[in-house]
């Protein structure tokens, strides 16, 4: 009588190597995805922003709610920074109401503004209403060495 010998199938060693390497591999994948996001978010934070005060410049431009549009960016000393789209009945902020408040992820914060600044948009026209136009051609808010610009006649880029 003969007996057969097994020989086929994985070792627990062989097993074990390729665990490991599998492992391995995730944990790669995973930190270099999170490097990635890290350096994304600071990108992703401007664009939002830049659609923000485009969505203020064009409640300004359409007269919505006959009211000037604008938005603040908060950098703040205690908390997360954030930045607010609002609306005022005149360039004196009367009748200032709040319509959203965004803000920015734990390892996101502005370079600048300093401490804070706010761009209120005319209504008709939807050019800016920055400080020292047409002498100061633009205000810019700034995410790490990402920015984003406003300038005197509305332009957002």
């Amino acid at each position: 009588m003969k007996f057969l010998k097994s020989s086929s199938g994985f070792s627990y060693a062989e097993l074990m190597i390729v665990m490991v390497l599998i492992i391995i591999t995730s944990l790669g994948t995973t930190l270099s995805l999170i490097r990635f996001y890290r350096t994304q978010e600071p990108k992703i934070a401007v664009r939002a922003m830049a659609a923000v005060l485009r969505d203020a410049a064009q409640r300004s431009a359409s007269q919505e709610g006959d009211k000037y549009w604008g938005v603040r960016f908060d950098n703040l000393t205690t908390g997360r920074d954030r930045y607010v789209l609002f609306s005022a009945t005149n360039k004196t902020f009367a009748g200032y109401a709040t319509t959203s408040v965004t803000y920015m992820g734990a390892a996101t914060v502005f370079s600048a503004p300093a401490v804070s600044s706010t761009i209120l948009f005319d209504k008709l026209s939807g050019n800016a209403l920055i400080a020292g136009c047409p002498t100061v051609t633009s205000s810019t808010i700034t995410v790490a060495s990402t920015s984003v610009r406003v300038y005197c006649n509305g332009k957002i880029e």
